[in-house]
């Protein structure tokens, strides 16, 4: 396994680079803030990524982040059912000024 440099002191920027750092989940918080209680579906629609498997991994990571709430959420989901997303702003905008803070913006 490749070990990786981490500068001291880099921990609280990871989070927020693996999100704003990724541009389809950028796009998914992006269009679900425009779009709330949008689906799976209309979120691959319309970022045009219907046949990618990723938009159902990235929206259970960003759910489990806390940047997106589901409804229903993961932790009463039957299976079967579908939630719906919208954004938790207050987590995304907390995140947002994490990184900020991390590279000496804030």
């Amino acid at each position: 396994m490749p070990n990786y440099a981490r500068p001291a002191d880099s921990d609280g920027a990871e989070r927020a680079i693996a999100v704003f750092g990724n541009r389809t989940k950028a796009a998914i918080i992006r269009y679900l803030r425009q779009d709330p209680n949008a689906g799976r579906k209309a979120i691959a629609k319309a970022l045009n990524l219907e046949t990618s498997s990723t938009v159902p991994q990235y929206l259970g990571e960003l759910e489990e982040a806390g940047l997106l709430l589901a409804d229903p959420p993961r932790a009463t989901r039957k299976r079967g059912e579908w939630p719906v997303y919208r954004v938790n702003d207050i987590r995304v905008t907390e995140l947002y000024l994490r990184l900020g803070q991390e590279i000496g913006e804030i």
